[in-house]
């Protein structure tokens, strides 16, 4: 993590409508990285960051970042996700508040992860889903969570969850030791 006198641009493209356009997009990775020779820079589908000690330099690559979107690829940054933050204060990003020192998953995402799981065991003591589309759903949902500060949270649902499905094996975990077969 940046030590907490660095600063924060985080951009948000605001009309990203396509999946098609991630491919799109490329060109502005390609510019911030080229062109802007940005040193600290994460993208991930249509959010970024840049991570930049100087305020000025972070004024200088929205701008120019703004301009590169409106000419090039006829897009914009969202106007009130788009700012430049010191991060010092937390930072949301990707379902996460990012502090200088340590990552927390964003309350409302805690909540919806927790009701997407009860739908899942509502519709599984009904006959309507089978277990190994849940413990998808977990394995996915844990492999995500392990980037933040998570440990306790995921230790307290996990030992739930293998409480409640105790009895029950994925297909992942039957196949796991086995060979793969040669066509």
């Amino acid at each position: 993590m940046a030590p907490p006198e660095m600063s924060l641009c985080d951009c948000y493209v605001e009309n990203f409508e396509d999946a098609k356009q991630i491919l799109y997009l490329n060109e502005l990775d390609q510019f911030v990285k080229h062109q802007l020779k940005a040193r600290c820079y994460i993208w991930y589908v249509d959010d970024f960051v840049i991570l930049e000690n100087s305020i000025p330099k972070l004024e200088e690559y929205k701008a120019k970042i703004t301009d590169f979107l409106a000419e090039k690829l006829k897009l914009q940054l969202h106007p009130e996700k788009s700012k430049i933050l010191s991060v010092s204060r937390s930072v949301e990003f990707l379902g996460m508040r990012l502090f200088p020192y340590h990552r927390l998953l964003k309350t409302k995402n805690i909540r919806k992860f927790n009701r997407k799981l009860a739908a899942s065991y509502q519709e599984y003591s009904t006959g309507k889903l089978m277990y190994d589309p849940i413990y998808e759903f977990m394995e996915g949902w844990v492999a995500y969570a392990k980037n933040a500060n998570t440990y306790h949270l995921r230790k307290r649902i996990l030992n739930s969850f293998e409480e409640r499905f105790s009895h029950e094996i994925s297909s992942k975990e039957v196949n796991r030791g086995r060979p793969k077969r040669k066509e």
